[in-house]
């Protein structure tokens, strides 16, 4: 299945958070796009080929954050997920795979992956009752909206897998869907700022201090 696959420079700390590229390589029936505004149910739709774009970037994440894999392996029964969760001060890159298509479109299926520079550390399927894991963790995702609430915004084992490499760096997914589409939020490790841009960062913030006066 899967072998087919700103002030001023001295302000320069302060943008750690969304520099740098994130995905790195896409192939199969997946594209690369800029960051949408508009995620929810029926805005981006393509029965030909899913979605997928970076979200925050090296981001200390301010609250647990639930997860279903992490580790390599193949994902294709709800028995392979894991509970475990990224705890508070975890840097971390997002990033959103989306599948959807319109309602009158009946289904349709696509096989692609998706390489990052940094290694995988959460990957993000389940959103049923009690488990809203991706409404939960859209705050990584803003200021793009997305439909909340929808117990099949996730993976459905019985029509999708999804594989983490072994290298850790890349995912590959199979993905058929109806209605609703299917979704993936892939959280990669972040890069801890060194000491050396921490004290370029509270420089810009003491240069922008004094610009205010």
């Amino acid at each position: 299945m899967f072998a087919r696959f700103f002030v001023a420079a001295c302000a320069a700390g302060l943008v750690a958070s969304t520099s740098g590229a994130a995905i790195v390589s896409v192939s199969g029936q997946v594209t690369q796009i800029a960051q949408p505004l508009n995620a929810q149910l029926n805005a981006l739709t393509n029965p030909a080929t899913a979605y997928c774009w970076d979200e925050v970037q090296n981001f200390a994440l301010d609250r647990v954050v639930a997860i279903d894999a992490f580790a390599p392996g193949t994902y294709n029964q709800t028995g392979d997920l894991v509970s475990a969760s990224l705890g508070v001060g975890t840097v971390v890159r997002s990033h959103y795979i989306h599948f959807d298509i319109q309602p009158q479109s009946g289904s349709a299926t696509v096989q692609g992956r998706v390489r990052f520079d940094s290694n995988i550390i959460g990957v993000i399927v389940v959103n049923e009752a009690g488990a809203r894991h991706l409404d939960d963790s859209d705050f990584l995702g803003a200021p793009t909206l997305f439909t909340h609430g929808n117990d099949y915004r996730g993976l459905e084992f019985a029509t999708d897998a999804f594989r983490i490499t072994i290298l850790g760096d890349a995912i590959e997914f199979d993905l058929t869907i109806t209605q609703p589409g299917d979704y993936i939020r892939i959280l990669t490790q972040g890069d801890i700022p060194t000491p050396g841009s921490l004290a370029v960062g509270t420089l810009g913030l003491l240069c922008i201090a004094r610009r205010k006066r």
